[in-house]
């Protein structure tokens, strides 16, 4: 059996992956150094920033495609695949102004120019979910922190290598009646 793997995506800006891309909008929102907004879950964590610094973590916890990819074939006659996804993203914000910065965030979504960036990747804003205040214990100090989600909508596109009548060339075989044709085949695209 042949599996077909896709030939190209449509990529992110500046070649990013999906995490690199949500850091920079976070970074972009918050105004916070790009240091300190950390993706969760690191193999090898970095140390926690002190009690009075600003800082986020972020997490990809779902991603929810829709029911069927849409399959067509686009202007180069090359075989695509479309679909949307529903992104779920968890931030844990942390420090004296965590709570500002939350607000920051949830705000920032809903300038237009601050959408630019999202639609340059495909993407667009759902929504973002209420600051959830739950403070940690850590050494008998209470490091603040707020919780909050962000859901963010994207198209993904991805081109195949099947090739369609319009594109493919070579000789077609074929036989009518008791005659037999070959023919030779090249479309103009």
């Amino acid at each position: 059996m042949t599996y077909i793997l896709p030939r190209s995506t449509v990529p992110l800006p500046r070649q990013l992956n999906l995490t690199q891309f949500i850091q920079t909008v976070l970074v972009g929102l918050t105004g916070i150094s790009g240091t300190l907004v950390r993706p969760k879950w690191q193999v090898i964590p970095p140390k926690q920033p002190d009690i009075d610094i600003n800082w986020l973590a972020f997490g990809i916890l779902s991603s929810t495609p829709d029911a069927n990819a849409y399959l067509g074939v686009d202007s180069f006659n090359r075989q695509t695949s479309q679909r949307h996804e529903d992104l779920e993203i968890s931030c844990s914000i942390y420090g004296p102004e965590a709570l500002d910065v939350a607000c920051l965030i949830r705000d920032g979504f809903q300038m237009p120019p601050n959408l630019e960036g999202l639609r340059s990747a495909n993407m667009g804003f759902v929504e973002v979910s209420r600051a959830l205040h739950i403070p940690d214990l850590i050494n008998e100090r209470w490091v603040n922190r707020y919780e909050m989600t962000i859901h963010l909508r994207r198209e993904i596109q991805r081109v195949y290598p099947i090739l369609t009548i319009l594109s493919a060339t070579g000789q077609i075989h074929t036989v009518l009646g008791n005659e037999e044709y070959l023919l030779d085949w090249e479309t103009q695209t």
